[in-house]
């Protein structure tokens, strides 16, 4: 398991289930809704548009698209975790080699 991908999972999930809640704490204010509700899925929706799926991203409801980006999202931030865990750990251990 990977310390820093778990983190940086953490905090991508505390971050958006802050903004899901804000979004319906906003009570009548309904683009300040739509803005949190966005937020933690703002660059991946993003490069799904660059991709071209535009026409899909139009139909998706917010529940939909948060279950169908989130788990990739997950997946990317712990393989990017577990990338600077294992850089940093191989670093470390050729400065003591060095010595």
């Amino acid at each position: 398991m990977s310390k820093s991908g778990l983190t940086l999972c953490f905090l991508y999930v505390a971050i958006s289930v802050l903004c899901v809640w804000g979004s319906f704490d906003a009570g009548v204010d309904s683009k300040g809704s739509f803005i949190l509700l966005q937020l933690p899925l703002t660059f991946q929706l993003e490069a799904l548009d660059w991709l071209g799926f535009r026409p899909l991203l139009t139909k998706m409801s917010w529940p939909v698209a948060y279950a169908s980006v989130g788990p990739l999202t997950l997946a990317l931030l712990y393989g990017t975790g577990w990338l600077i865990g294992f850089l940093f750990k191989r670093v470390l251990a050729a400065s003591r080699h060095a010595r």
